[in-house]
């Protein structure tokens, strides 16, 4: 039993070619699998920043000091970038259009035809 070699090599690049189509979205969807993980990560930290800060805003200012670290304005920028990162990891999709009001009347009377 012997095999045809031509048909074979016909084959070959297409199965090369479907097989690369193939994997491309897998190598990339690893690339940001692993960006999602890094995002979440920051997101974890960040929590965890944000609970030293709240706490650090709590303790009572000393007397006579002369510059005083702003608390509030770091949390509130940590907010933003908070959003930032959880709007990139899940992006506001466009909202469906109103379709309208629907009739809810599928009975005619008369003719078949409209």
């Amino acid at each position: 039993m012997t095999i045809n070699e031509a048909p074979l090599r016909k084959l070959t690049a297409p199965l090369l070619l479907a097989s690369a189509l193939l994997l491309s979205p897998l190598c990339s969807a690893a690339g940001s699998a692993n960006e999602q993980a890094n995002l979440e990560l920051i997101l974890r930290q960040l929590s965890m920043i944000e609970k030293v800060a709240q706490k650090s805003a709590e303790l009572p200012a000393a007397e006579g000091d002369r510059y005083h670290f702003d608390y509030e304005r770091l949390l509130e920028d940590l907010g933003q970038v908070r959003s930032g990162i959880q709007g990139y990891l899940s992006p506001a999709r466009a909202q469906p259009r109103d379709p309208g009001q629907l009739s809810g009347h599928y009975t005619r009377t008369g003719s078949g035809k409209p």
